[in-house]
Formats: C-alpha cells, sequence, structure tokens
C-alpha cells in the first residue's frame, strides 16, 4: 500500500484528481445556469453530467501512464528512468494494481450510468402508457391500421389572383371530404397536408413519409377568366417509390368544377383498388356545396379555426355564416358555424349558454340537410360531453363510422374519456387523431398532454418543439410547458411561457390564470394585481366567480384569511355546477372552524354521482379529501379518518403523479402522515415534494393541518429554503423587466 501511494504520487495522479475536480465544478455550474437561458433539453445538462463523471477515471488513468514535464507529455516510466538513472523499475504488480483499480472504476461508473438510464427508461415506460387498450366499442371503424392512406395537397394555381387560391384551396377541400368518407381509405387532415402549400424544398416521397401515407395526390389549377376555361392537372404518386400511378388532365367549363372533383375522386379510388361498399363504385359521391363561392368561405373558416385563438376562431364563424349565404344548404358550413361556437365558449369568449344553444341551432340544421354527415355527429357528441356522456358515445361512434378519417371525432371521443378519468383510453384515441392529423397543433397537444399526465415530461416537451414549428401561434403549446414548468416550481420560466402565450392570443383564459396563479405562489403582489386588472379590461376572460375564487386564493396567498373567507362567502356558481358550489361550502365551514358542515358538503360531494369515480381525490390537488379527513379528527371521529386516509392513499399510491415523481404526490402524501401523526415520514414526505418542484410554502403555512408543526425547527428551515428560491425567481423576472 505504501508503494501504491508513492507511486500515486510520483505519477501526478493525485495532483491530476484535484486540478480535474477543480476545474470540472465550476464548468458544471456555468452549465446548470446556460442550459435552461439557452432554451437548451435537460438532456444536454445530463449529457455533460455523464462526460465529467466517466471523464474523472480515464484522467487518472492518463496520470498514471502520462506525465506533463518540461519537455512535454512523457511515459511516466521514461520520466523515472531519465530521473533516477539507472534505478529500478517500477514494480509491474503496483501498475498492475493500480492500472487495474483505474480500469475498474470506469467499468463500474459505465455500469453504473447504464444501469440509471435503463432505470430510468423503465420507469418512463412504466409512467408512460406504452401499451394503451383499447377503448370500449363495437365499431370496427375505430381501428385504422389496416387502411390505405392518401394525403391531397393544396393545388396549385397559375394565376396572380388571391381568389383563384381560395378556389384552388376550396376544391382540395371538397375532394378531401369525398374520400374522406370512403371506410378504406385514411385520408390526411387539410390541417396537415395545407402545411406543405407552396413548399418547394421537399420531395412528394419526403411528404408523404412526414404524413406517414401510402399515396400522395397533387395537382394544379389554371383558370381563363376570358374564355370561363378551367384546367385542371392530378396526379397520384405512390410515397414508397414515387411511382407515377396515375396522371390526367381535365379542360372544362369553369361551371363543371365539381364535376371534375367527382371524376378525380373516382379515378384515385380505382388506381388504388379500394372495394367501395354499397353503390359507391358507380354512382356520383355527394358533395358538399356546388356554390364556388361558399366554397372558398368555408376553407377559409376551416384554416382560421385551426389556430384555436380567439380572434382566429371569430374570423372562421364569419366565414362560415357567409358560406351559409351563399348556399343555404351547405351542412358542412353549418357544422363549421358549430364548432366555432363551442370553441369559443371553451376559449373564454362567449358564455356557455349563448354558444351551445347557437351550436345546437347549426348541428340540427346541418343534420336536417345531411343525415350521414359524420362531421354534424362529432359536434352533437362535443355538445353532449358536458350533460350525457352515453348519447355523446353514440355520436362519437357513428361519426367515426360516417367518416373515419375525420381526426376531429377521434379527439373529441379522447376528450370524453378523459374527463370520465381513462386516461389511456384517451391517449390513444388522442393518438389516432394525432395519426390523421400530425400537423395539427391541438391534435399534437393533447397527445402532449396525456405524456404530461402520464409523467414523460420530456416527451411532452418534444411535441411541444413540434408543435411551435407547425404553428408558432398556437397558444396551446406555450400554457401547456406554463403548465409543466409552474408544476415543477420553475416559476419564472413558467411567467415567461404563458406570456408567450398571452402575446399570440389576447384573450386567453388559460394563459391569464396560469400567469395569476405563478406570481400568487412567486409572491409578486404588484404582478398579480396587474393581472387582476388585465382581467377587469378584459372581462370576457374569466367568469365573476372564477375571479372571485382567484381572489380568494390571492389573499390566502397572503396569509389574509378573513378576507379570503370574504371573497369565497361571495362565489356563486352558474347552473350545472352544484360540485363547486358543494366544494366552496366545504372550504368556507372548514376554514371557519364549523367542521360538522364542512363534512356535511364534503360528504355529499364525495358521494355524488360523478363521471370519474375519482373525481374527489383529484378536486383542488386532494385539498377536499385531506380537509375532509381533517374535520373527521376534529369531530372525533377516528374511524372515519381512517378509512378516508387509506382509500386516499390507496389513490395516490396508483395514480400516475407517484410514477411521475410529482410535487402534488409527495405533498399529499406529508400531509396525511402529519394527520397520522406520523411526524419522521411527514418531514420526509415534504422533503420529497420540494424536491419535486413543490413551492406553495404559503398554503403550508396556512394550512391547519401543519399547524401542530409550524414551530418545529425542521419545518421552518424547509419552508425558509424555498422562501429563499422564491426571492431568487423575484429577482430574475425583475430584472427581466
Amino acid at each position: 500500500m505504501k508503494n501504491i501511494l508513492t507511486q500515486l504520487k510520483q505519477r501526478q495522479v493525485f495532483k491530476v484528481a484535484t486540478i480535474y475536480a477543480v476545474a470540472a465544478w465550476p464548468l458544471i455550474q456555468i452549465a446548470d445556469l446556460a442550459v435552461p437561458a439557452l432554451g437548451l433539453p435537460d438532456s444536454v445538462m445530463t449529457l455533460l453530467l455523464k462526460i465529467f463523471i466517466i471523464g474523472f477515471p480515464i484522467s487518472l488513468i492518463f496520470a498514471w501512464l502520462f506525465n506533463f514535464t518540461a519537455h512535454g507529455i512523457v511515459r511516466a516510466d521514461d520520466q523515472d528512468d531519465a530521473e533516477q538513472g539507472n534505478a529500478k523499475k517500477v514494480n509491474i504488480l503496483t501498475t498492475f494494481s493500480v492500472a487495474g483499480a483505474l480500469v475498474l472504476a470506469v467499468l463500474v461508473t459505465l455500469a453504473s450510468q447504464l444501469m440509471f438510464d435503463n432505470q430510468v427508461t423503465d420507469n418512463e415506460s412504466a409512467a408512460s402508457p406504452a401499451t394503451i387498450p383499447q377503448p370500449p366499442s363495437d365499431n370496427k371503424s375505430l381501428s385504422n391500421n389496416t387502411r390505405t392512406s392518401i394525403a391531397i395537397l393544396p393545388f396549385v394555381p397559375f394565376s396572380s389572383d388571391p381568389e383563384d387560391e381560395y378556389f384552388a384551396d376550396g376544391m382540395v377541400e371538397e375532394l378531401l371530404n369525398l374520400l374522406a368518407k370512403i371506410p378504406d381509405l385514411q385520408v390526411a387532415a387539410r390541417t396537415s397536408s395545407f402545411t406543405y402549400k407552396g413548399v418547394t424544398s421537399k420531395s412528394i416521397v419526403e411528404i408523404g413519409k412526414e404524413l406517414s401515407v401510402d399515396t400522395i395526390l397533387e395537382g394544379s389549377i389554371r383558370k381563363n377568366d376570358t374564355s370561363n376555361k378551367i384546367r385542371v392537372t392530378a396526379q397520384l404518386i405512390k410515397v414508397s417509390t414515387g411511382e407515377h400511378l396515375w396522371s390526367e388532365t381535365y379542360d372544362r367549363e369553369y361551371r363543371d368544377i365539381f364535376q371534375i372533383q367527382d371524376d378525380i375522386a373516382r379515378a384515385v379510388v380505382d388506381k388504388m383498388k379500394i372495394t367501395l361498399l354499397g353503390d359507391t363504385a358507380t354512382s356520383h359521391f355527394v358533395v358538399g356545396t356546388e356554390n364556388v363561392d361558399a366554397m372558398v368561405e368555408y376553407g377559409k373558416g376551416q384554416k382560421e379555426l385551426s389556430h384555436r385563438t380567439v380572434p382566429a376562431i371569430k374570423k372562421a364563424l364569419t366565414h362560415f355564416r357567409q358560406a351559409i349565404t351563399e348556399d343555404p344548404n351547405y351542412a358542412r358550413a353549418y357544422v363549421g358555424i358549430a364548432d366555432a361556437n363551442v370553441l369559443l365558449a371553451l376559449y373564454g369568449s362567449m358564455p356557455e349558454l349563448q354558444a351551445r344553444t347557437a351550436a345546437q341551432a347549426a348541428v340540427n340544421k346541418a343534420l336536417s340537410l345531411n343525415e350521414h354527415l359524420g362531421e354534424a355527429y362529432a359536434s352533437q357528441g362535443l355538445l353532449l360531453t358536458a350533460s350525457d356522456n352515453e348519447k355523446a358515445e353514440q355520436a362519437f361512434k357513428r361519426a367515426i363510422e360516417l367518416n373515419p378519417s375525420y381526426a376531429m371525432a377521434y379527439m373529441w371521443y379522447g376528450t370524453l374519456r378523459r374527463d370520465q378519468g381513462e386516461i389511456a383510453s384517451a391517449h390513444q384515441l388522442f393518438e389516432q387523431a394525432f395519426e390523421l392529423d400530425p400537423k395539427s397543433p391541438v391534435a399534437a397537444y393533447n397527445v402532449a398532454w396525456c405524456y404530461y399526465q402520464a409523467g414523460s415530461e420530456s416527451k411532452a416537451m418534444d411535441l411541444f418543439s413540434q408543435i411551435i414549428g407547425n404553428d408558432p401561434y398556437y397558444p396551446g403549446a406555450y400554457n401547456l410547458v406554463g403548465d409543466i414548468l409552474r408544476n415543477r416550481g420553475r416559476l419564472d420560466e413558467s411567467i415567461a411561457m404563458y406570456q408567450r402565450a398571452l402575446k399570440v392570443d389576447p384573450i386567453n383564459k388559460s394563459a391569464v390564470q396560469g400567469l395569476l396563479l405563478a406570481n400568487m405562489d412567486i409572491n409578486s403582489i404588484e404582478a398579480t394585481e396587474f393581472w387582476f386588472t388585465y382581467v377587469e379590461q378584459n372581462p370576457s376572460l374569466l367568469s365573476d366567480s372564477e375571479t372571485v375564487l382567484m381572489r380568494a386564493r390571492f389573499y390566502a396567498a397572503q396569509g389574509a384569511l378573513e378576507q379570503a373567507i370574504t371573497y369565497l362567502e361571495q362565489v356563486k356558481s352558474t347552473d350545472g355546477h352544484q360540485g363547486m358550489n358543494l366544494y366552496i361550502q366545504g372550504e368556507l365551514a372548514f376554514y371557519q372552524q364549523n367542521y360538522s358542515a364542512a363534512v356535511s358538503a364534503f360528504e355529499t360531494l364525495k358521494n355524488a354521482q360523478m363521471r370519474n369515480k375519482n373525481s374527489f381525490y383529484h378536486l383542488a390537488d386532494g385539498q377536499a379529501a385531506l380537509h375532509l379527513a381533517f374535520a373527521y379528527k376534529q369531530l372525533q371521529q377516528p374511524e372515519k379518518m381512517t378509512a378516508l386516509l387509506t382509500e386516499f392513499t390507496l389513490f395516490l399510491q396508483q395514480s400516475v403523479n407517484k410514477m411521475a415523481k410529482n410535487p402534488a404526490y409527495y405533498y399529499n402524501m406529508a400531509a396525511i402522515k402529519a394527520l397520522q401523526n406520523e411526524e419522521a415520514e411527514m418531514f420526509s414526505f415534504l422533503q420529497g415534494a420540494i424536491d419535486a418542484g413543490w413551492v406553495q410554502v404559503w398554503n403550508a403555512k396556512i394550512e391547519p393541518i401543519y399547524k401542530q408543526l409550524s414551530d418545529k425547527a425542521q419545518f421552518e428551515q424547509m419552508v425558509a429554503e424555498v422562501d429563499a428560491e422564491l426571492a431568487q425567481m423575484r429577482v430574475k423576472l425583475k430584472n427581466k423587466r
């Protein structure tokens, strides 16, 4: 051992180890600050750490074999001989012992890293719904894996007149709708295919692979205003080989444009050798309209609707109404009116009752004009989602049966499943919508949301980049990342994301809610008041009840419970939201220490027939369940408290929040342990919450569950550490202004 230590000193191994550690540490610190500032993914930091860890034993091996001298880098044995003349060579056993130990260190480091990576991969696989069960259905058309697929690219207009471009787009829109009705043909959605409009840098084969389709239909339109003639050229291309399967040119009168659509659709079906159902093979396809102006207006409306911003949806509604003016019997335009009204309510710009009334009237009109219109049934399902799950599901299945390529039917069906707590089933439906419309920002958003809920935040962030690449003006993507960052306690970064969403869409409810919540949690009173003023200036953003609830939370975050209670007493939820009314009643009674009334409200809420059997445990991230348990404890009902906490613990243990190491899981478990007087475990879980990104210390300070622990030194220290982090974030935000 003495000989080994002597050799280590002589060969500068200790010196190299010291230099490596001293140099690596500041580099890691710099990288920790630079990576998020540059917007780089967390994987970059992970890669750097791997390099530093693996490089350490390698540098020691290098130091053992070579020395730095005035004559340059020389082998250590050579230096020994030069300095000591004919001194005895280095002991071979010592050399092998040290070198072997260092090599073993490298192997152990690599093996440990590999095991860690595998564990992370396994955990993420467990958290992600990799194998997602099929949604229960007797409709075989829900599965489209065996269907032949096609994308129809925007036809190129050979004219400088902008109206001709809209005309070409409208014709392709109608052609797309004709082919989408064929059960054996999967048609890429308009949103996706039209992203390649004007793109010349990619080949047809490349575009086909990006859209995951077997064939692509492309073409051009040339209109002669003098002779009122039109020439349409179309060609069908096989993506795998680039082979032209079919090509045709049509010279017709301008009024015959709809006959051209029919001819092209029939030729595509024939060349793709699809067996059609019923009389479709021998009869004409049913077109949506034979009015060119109505067709053009409808296309403009669909383009605006895809952005999912309030200004864009309002423009879409105007275009759909104009389409109806041009053709009062245009059923698909009525569906557009219905969808625009519902989306305006969802995005916080129209009263719900007004939106639903207008939307239902439009759906009824569409179905009276065309009882086989799949899009109308999808809209009907969306309308029924909030009131009748069974009928909503029937409507979605009928929509998919009539139009198996309509992405929104799958997406809205997935929303129904999600609201029922069937996350795996919802994920599969969202994936089907995304497959049909891979360039749609809202379809990608829903898949990203599922990844986020399952704990695969890295996958959600990857999809965020894809969404922004396809549509940088889609606010939902920024809101999603803002939610992820806020949940992980990175409040300053989340605020930046919400502000980007609001810049894209100034009337964005989710962004304003995120800004209010993040600034409350970071304890920025001035900024919070600024956003309350913004809400006052834009009253359509939040309802009166939502604003009052936000005010109550704001005062609670300041520790002003009396003012918070005063605001809670002002909450008047609308009809149909009895669950929210009961929750508010329970919270009011709880903080007023009227525990009997609190138990009555919470028990009624827990026993209510909800679409999701675990809805009670989801309320306010579990706070309703915790407060009911505390009320039982104050009323000397330990059996009820124990039973409730056992059930709540089981729910938490089985939830994705545990797999995702979500702060809410640890915080709830800490509160449960506090109620059970298990102090050591409570502190352990609370530290886990802090490590996962929990920063709502204001909640812990006013929470009666923690009152008996508030004077504990360990509790005060933990809270103080989070307060210090929040102070640093406030400084960062102030410096950016």
